[in-house]
């Protein structure tokens, strides 16, 4: 599992900031980097430990369908959500400060093979060069450590950075909100 943490300072009581992290599909819908498809809560209630949500999101031409469940809910300090096939674990918590709160977004997740590792479709070449172009693959692939390794920093370091981003659009809303 890779990891990556963001944090932003809000000029907001953590209640009011809760209020609206609880609301899982509206602070999707701010995320600027997807566009969430449907959302569909799977669970009768108030949102609390063991409710489950179905979501489909899609970015950059890619579709992701998941369902999540949330694991540990305590007012106005912590959120706990996971997919449930284990490929995400995120925890929002909320800490008061002098001046607001800050929320801190931790993910915990599976860089997808396919993400690690594009392929590139090459349009109907010979045979031969698609047999060098697998030789040559095959050759990379006892060398690719650094390179994987150097592959996930740069997608880590994108999702950071995305993160951060969702979080400054999520301050913005709230603190607008309450002008």
């Amino acid at each position: 599992m890779h990891r990556i943490t963001e944090s932003v300072s809000i000029a907001l009581p953590p209640e009011k900031i809760f209020a609206f992290l609880r609301n899982v599909e509206a602070r999707l819908k701010l995320n600027p980097f997807y566009q969430v498809l449907n959302f569909e809560k799977l669970t009768e209630g108030d949102v609390g430990v063991g409710t489950r949500f179905r979501i489909t999101l899609v970015s950059n031409d890619r579709k992701a369908e998941y369902e999540s469940e949330v694991l540990s809910f305590i007012e106005n300090r912590r959120i706990v959500t996971r997919d449930t096939q284990g490929r995400l674990l995120l925890t929002l918590t909320l800490e008061e400060t002098g001046s607001g709160t800050l929320p801190t977004h931790n993910e915990e997740f599976v860089i997808p093979p396919d993400v690690l590792y594009p392929t590139e479709k090459e349009p109907n070449l010979p045979l031969w060069a698609r047999v060098l172009m697998g030789l040559f693959s095959l050759d990379r692939t006892r060398f690719t450590d650094r390179d994987t390794d150097s592959r996930t920093e740069e997608i880590k370091e994108h999702l950071r950075k995305n993160l951060k981003v969702w979080l400054l659009t999520i301050k913005e809303h709230l603190e607008h909100r309450e002008e």
